[in-house]
């Protein structure tokens, strides 16, 4: 071999060794020490020994109807720890004995409550963050959580429904109206 083709060859394989080892210094430990990888869905977040997970809110996919929030309390104190959630004008105050967890989730086999916590007045489109408020004794943190829809299959049980309307529709008269005449006919 040329000595000319043994000096480009040596530049070459120099020039792909140098770009290679640089992509190396991004897997460091230096470097990756400090991120926190939340598995799961929702936002993460401490306020006081409180630990927040999985906090969001699931709507439809238009964004026009309430939401229903999700959280999950952890409390790693030495006493009782009263947690208030606040979003868009809808509060909830949960009290988390120590080393105990309170799960928001009526869907959830490790549920606390199979009360639904439904945000109406809720200013955001899908996919928005949101600014939740958690207060524990003294002390407030805001967590930004996202606005998730049932475009996920797996999400669509958790979109709550619109509040019923307090004036039945026509066609719910007419239909009751029918089941009565058909009711009469079948006893007649």
């Amino acid at each position: 071999m040329k000595r000319h083709n043994r000096a480009a060859l040596a530049v070459a394989a120099l020039a792909l060794v140098v770009p290679v080892s640089g992509c190396a210094s991004l897997l460091s430990p230096h470097q990756t020490a400090e991120y926190h990888y939340n598995g799961g869905d929702g936002a993460w977040g401490t306020v006081g020994d409180v630990e927040v997970r999985g906090l969001m809110l699931i709507t439809d996919e238009t964004g026009e109807g309430p939401a229903q929030l999700f959280f999950t309390l952890i409390n790693k104190g030495d006493s009782t720890a009263k947690v208030s959630v606040d979003v868009a004008g809808t509060s909830v105050t949960e009290s988390v004995k120590a080393g105990e967890t309170f799960v928001q989730d009526p869907e959830s086999p490790a549920t606390t409550t199979e009360d639904v916590v439904t945000v109406d007045q809720l200013d955001a489109e899908p996919g928005d963050l949101v600014e939740v408020t958690v207060g524990v004794g003294g002390e407030e943190k805001i967590i930004e959580a996202q606005l998730l829809t049932d475009s996920l299959p797996y999400y669509e049980q958790y979109v709550p429904s619109k509040s019923p309307s307090n004036v039945p529709s026509e066609d719910a008269t007419s239909t009751d109206e029918a089941a009565t005449e058909g009711t009469a006919a079948a006893n007649g």
